[in-house]
């Protein structure tokens, strides 16, 4: 009985690590109760050798033996890519990745041992090995690492002993002749060299080293190029670095070691390399020679506030990359020479220069809940690869660095999530470039296992992650890209005017409610937040007038700004705040610039996931009841509130100037759409449109198109946001402004006043709410007909307070302290004695005090 139990485990455990789960609610990312449970290093391990080992049977099937051997007679063949077998990127890095992989997973992953029952989820074999899929051995793996490997060498430039597809040679030599990347790929032919070194033959070794010091010497020759706007040399830096420090890890007596050592210095310092580096007189390795950080600096490849750009805009993949490529060179030099030669002769602080500065000042600044990096621009190729996992690694092993432990752990769960919708091990599913995508993402992995195998953290206590949310939660802006954005307990908020690219975009992640809920996004040169119009006979497109006003507040920030759209046919004034609570308020005003006809409306766009790694459908609630949708077609449905997966709540406090649509909605009508999905960089994503209508109208120069005003939450029920939809209000204004009183979630309101194009002051009157009168942040009148007070705001520019305090009364004048508005202070405008009830709401409650006012200034608390 018990050999049978044990059995069926065995079957289980099988089963769980392999099966596909395609389309399964259980295949999402991890809830919060998973993210509290730190995962130990052992275990993690584990789980990515044999996440990496459940990957080889999409190598099997990626492998293609090659027809004809080289010209010494060695059978080759190659891994399958966008180029098969050709000398470009296409080509040679896929191939390069997939047999370095195969043959990290024969040398470290062999175990004859039978896997453990009880192994973390994907964990491997007891003793640290991994099991094998059906249809894979691990005589496959040693012929695929090998053949591959052959191919790699034969077809370089330094050797010519086969071509390439289309009758070339890949690599570079000279400066005369190079090809962009080739080093790249040379360093991961150099670490499925070493994997596999006890196996190669001394002629063998000398291919690999000819090849290698081609590569080397080309970076003798050529220059050290650097850049900061629109295209980085950070990267491309720090890809030159790793093929220098792979050779010298390989060959470290070298009679060219010396040369190849300081270039590869060279190259590390000017990777991430800032202005200020021109005047730093750090000694880079006094155990070396005593150059100093501006004797090697070259030019900066960051902005002022160590940021980057390629691809021509602000892009956190490329962002982080430059850390894991100075962590892989890192490793090279550790790995090879302590291996091979039982000693490190080369050594360098370079290969960790300005990354700890990075992350401070940047990379925390934008890490979520689940260890994804934010993309406060979206991206442009698969989202949600979490491949910032090894620059993570990297902090954590080499820097020590506790907060890159705990989100290199969150990370490692994502990944391991993704790979559970596959059928084939592969690391996702709509992969954007195919194998080379596979096998960048099976290199990072492969390079976390190696750095704890190397560098062990299990003596590094990890930060918590709301330690690490505490830390990094006041808002912030990132001047040299013009994003701003800020944390608190509930979610992480941004908002980027992306120059280069022309994207003016932003998006809110929710914190522990099932992570990538809502997908950076950007279409039209907009996207998330603000959505767009289709006019007709005009290109649905945006100009800035003003990018971003700002005004920061602890966790908080309130942004204005202006977009002439639809070739300026339309301007468009907004204005988001995010709150220091829950809520995220939007205001706006559309106007024409010129008459037009207007054939759609997409306002208040949050994009939506249903895909495999998350949800492949979502639960639409609204006041009609709710619906289950994959947003194939696109529905429509009435307001004032919408909320998806009781994780999501928008409500929608005023739309003008059309009037109320009748329920049931006429077809093809409706305040609320959700629909559209589309692969989106891989994942399946649909578009919740808050403000919706496919109504032509036209509208006249100078009219008023819409006047919208949204409050989004998160972590948040449907039934809540009905409430909250009851209480949030538009209050009346001074022409030209827009002004909203709402909700939070802990019973906080907040009012919101933009000034949209009219007079300097606004002016409330007799405003009352269900909680009584409010007490504003300036002088307010609290008279018998409600609460009246006068706000300042320049034009595109907004005044946003909390408010926790209604009275029930009159004849008080009443005011905040200056920014606290936990503090106000009242004073009796009655002759004698005045009898009043204070309703307060703090901390999620709502307390009343009962009061008598006199003669004297009274000061009241929270």
């Amino acid at each position: 009985m018990n050999r049978l139990l044990s059995l069926v485990l065995l079957l289980t455990v099988m089963v769980c690590c392999s099966a596909p789960m395609l389309g399964s609610t259980t295949a999402r990312a991890s809830d919060a109760r998973e993210q509290a449970a730190f995962i130990s290093e052992s275990d993690m391990q584990a789980g990515l050798l044999q996440m990496l080992a459940r990957f080889t049977t999409y190598m099997k099937n990626d492998f293609q033996p090659c027809v004809e051997p080289n010209s010494e007679g060695e059978e080759c063949g190659c891994f399958r890519g966008e180029n098969t077998m050709g000398a470009d990127e296409r080509g040679v890095r896929p191939n390069a990745d997939l047999s370095m992989i195969c043959a990290f997973l024969v040398k470290y992953g062999k175990s004859t041992e039978t896997p453990s029952l009880f192994s973390p989820p994907f964990g491997g074999g007891v003793g640290g090995g991994a099991y094998l899929p059906d249809g894979v051995s691990w005589a496959d793996l040693e012929d695929m690492a090998m053949k591959s490997l052959i191919f790699a060498y034969s077809t370089h430039k330094a050797n010519r002993l086969k071509v390439c597809a289309g009758g070339r040679y890949w690599g570079s030599t000279s400066k005369d002749d190079a090809v962009w990347e080739s080093s790249l790929w040379a360093m991961s032919v150099a670490y499925s060299a070493f994997f596999q070194w006890d196996r190669l033959t001394e002629k063998q070794r000398g291919y690999v080293y000819e090849l290698l010091k081609a590569e080397c010497n080309y970076e003798l020759e050529r220059g050290i190029p650097t850049r900061f706007e629109g295209d980085t040399k950070a990267e491309e830096n720090g890809w030159e670095a790793d093929v220098l420090a792979a050779t010298l890890g390989l060959f470290p007596d070298d009679p060219l070691a010396p040369q190849w050592f300081e270039r590869m210095r060279d190259f590390a310092v000017n990777s991430y390399s800032h202005r200020n580096d021109a005047t730093d007189s750090t000694v880079i390795d006094p155990d070396y020679n005593t150059k100093t950080v501006a004797e090697l600096f070259r030019g900066h490849n960051l902005y002022d506030d160590y940021t980057l750009q390629n691809h021509n805009y602000f892009h956190t993949s490329y962002q982080n990359v430059v850390i894991q490529e100075l962590g892989e060179a890192a490793l090279a030099l550790k790995l090879f020479q302590s291996s091979l030669h039982g000693r490190e002769r080369w050594r360098s602080n370079a290969l960790m220069h300005n990354c700890q500065k990075v992350m401070d000042e940047v990379l925390y600044w934008l890490a979520l809940s689940d260890g994804e990096l934010a993309m406060p621009n979206g991206n442009d190729w698969s989202l949600f690869l979490y491949d910032q996992i090894t620059s993570y690694t990297t902090s954590a092993c080499f820097l020590r660095d506790p907060h890159a432990l705990m989100l290199e752990n969150l990370a490692y769960r994502q990944i391991r999530s993704r790979q559970a919708t596959t059928p084939d091990g592969s690391w996702l599913l709509r992969p954007d470039v195919g194998a080379r995508r596979m096998g960048v993402q099976a290199h990072r992995v492969m390079m976390t296992w190696l750095m704890h195998h190397v560098l062990s953290t299990a003596d590094l206590t990890p930060t918590t992650w709301p330690d690490f949310n505490r830390q990094y939660e006041a808002a912030k802006v990132l001047p040299s890209q013009n994003i701003v954005r800020a944390s608190t307990d509930h979610r992480f908020t941004c908002f980027s005017w992306s120059k280069g690219l022309k994207s003016y975009t932003g998006y809110i992640s929710p914190h522990g409610v099932g992570p990538n809920l809502i997908v950076p996004f950007r279409q039209n040169n907009t996207g998330n937040f603000l959505g767009w119009y289709d006019v007709e006979g005009r290109r649905t497109n945006a100009e800035p007038v003003v990018s971003g006003k700002y005004q920061l507040d602890g966790n908080a920030w309130v942004m204005n700004g202006e977009l002439q759209t639809n070739d300026s046919a339309l301007n468009h004034r907004f204005a988001i705040w995010s709150t220091p609570g829950n809520a995220v308020i939007y205001h706006d005003l559309v106007r024409a610039n010129e008459p037009c006809t207007i054939t759609a409306e997409r306002g208040g766009l949050m994009a939506i996931s249903v895909d495999e790694m998350t949800q492949t459908e979502r639960t639409l609630y609204n006041s009609d009841g709710h619906r289950r949708l994959n947003g194939s077609t696109l529905t429509t449905m009435p307001g004032p509130w919408v909320n998806v997966d009781n994780a999501l709540g928008i409500t929608i406090l005023h739309h003008q100037p059309s009037t109320l649509i009748p329920s049931p909605l006429p077809t093809g009508v409706g305040h609320i759409a959700f629909g559209e999905t589309a692969n989106n960089n891989s994942i399946m994503t649909a578009k919740l449109f808050v403000s919706y209508s496919d109504r032509r109208r036209t509208v006249a120069k100078g009219e008023t198109v819409d006047r919208r005003s949204m409050v989004y939450y998160t972590s948040i029920t449907a039934d809540e946001t009905s409430r909250l939809a009851t209480i949030c209000k538009q209050l009346p204004a001074t022409t030209g402004w827009t002004a909203t009183m709402t909700a939070d979630t802990d019973s906080a309101r907040y009012l919101l006043l933009s000034n949209f194009g009219g007079a300097a002051e606004c002016r409330l009157q007799n405003i009352v709410c269900s909680a009584g009168k409010p007490v504003f942040a300036v002088r307010t009148t609290i008279g018998k007909e409600g609460s009246t007070a006068t706000f300042t705001a320049e034009e595109n520019t907004s005044a946003a307070s909390v408010v926790r305090f209604f009275i029930e009364g009159s004849n008080v004048e009443a005011w905040q302290a200056e920014g606290d508005p936990d503090t106000i202070y009242l004073r009796n405008t009655k002759k004698g004695k005045n009898r009043i009830t204070v309703n307060i709401f703090s901390n999620g409650k709502r307390t009343s005090k009962k009061i008598k006012l006199g003669k004297k200034l009274l000061t009241l608390n929270s």
